[in-house]
């Protein structure tokens, strides 16, 4: 991309290998599936156990979930045409109980058709829908990255409507399907810039305990007594 404005992470020149990370559904059944970016990968949150920890897993460990029920099929550079193109088949056959979305950084980054976004949403949350999961999506924040690289106001401006834009169509379509979508407030803390790493697109360790902390007490009033 140009400006100086990187992605949420990179895929690998473009080579998507989620189908070969996620095991066969017929062996697997996954209490919860993570759908989603780098952020969602949970890039510069490392784990002691190995990989990244994240929101994601942080989560899991909130809700009693073991990390093994859990399937993070996250990709770095991810947009939602990529979530629903390359992870979602990888998953469609699982029945988790709670689906989380963490994506759409990098569709405000790049530029996004809104209709074509809401479609792909729609088969996300349908999907979800569909399997009787417990579906919750995290709100795209505004990234420090914009007060940090090079780009003209109008840019930055246009940027932040995208976000706008793109949290609008989260919130619609979990209405529609009978989903949650939390409000930017709920976690608004995140627009700390010291829960942020220094490239001001990912969050830190200190940023990703405080969405797993949040979310979990949503996803805890979502779920209710439904064993997941």
């Amino acid at each position: 991309m140009g400006g100086g404005v990187p992605d949420a992470g990179v895929p690998d020149a473009g080579v998507r290998e989620v189908e070969a990370r996620a095991p066969e559904a017929g062996a697997f059944a996954p209490a919860m599936v993570v759908l989603g970016d780098s952020v969602a990968e949970g890039q510069d949150d490392p784990d002691p156990a190995g990989g990244w920890l994240g929101w994601a897993g942080r989560l899991a460990c909130h809700l009693g979930i073991p990390r093994e029920e859990m399937l993070n099929a996250s990709d770095p550079g991810a947009t939602v045409e990529d979530v629903v193109r390359d992870q979602l088949p990888a998953v469609r056959e699982l029945r988790p109980g709670l689906v989380v979305l963490g994506c759409g950084m990098n569709d405000a980054l790049r530029g996004f058709e809104r209709a074509d976004a809401a479609a792909r949403l729609d088969e996300l949350f349908g999907w979800a829908a569909g399997i009787g999961a417990v579906a919750l999506a995290i709100p795209v924040p505004r990234p420090p990255l914009l007060d940090l690289a090079p780009m003209s106001q109008f840019r930055k401006k246009r940027t932040v409507q995208r976000i706008h834009d793109f949290n609008e169509e989260l919130g619609r379509a979990a209405r529609e399907f009978g989903m949650s979508f939390p409000a930017r407030e709920s976690v608004a803390k995140v627009a700390d810039p010291a829960m942020w790493s220094a490239d001001g697109i990912h969050l830190n360790p200190r940023g990703h305990a405080y969405v797993a902390e949040v979310i979990a007490d949503i996803a805890r009033s979502l779920l209710g007594e439904r064993a997941i």
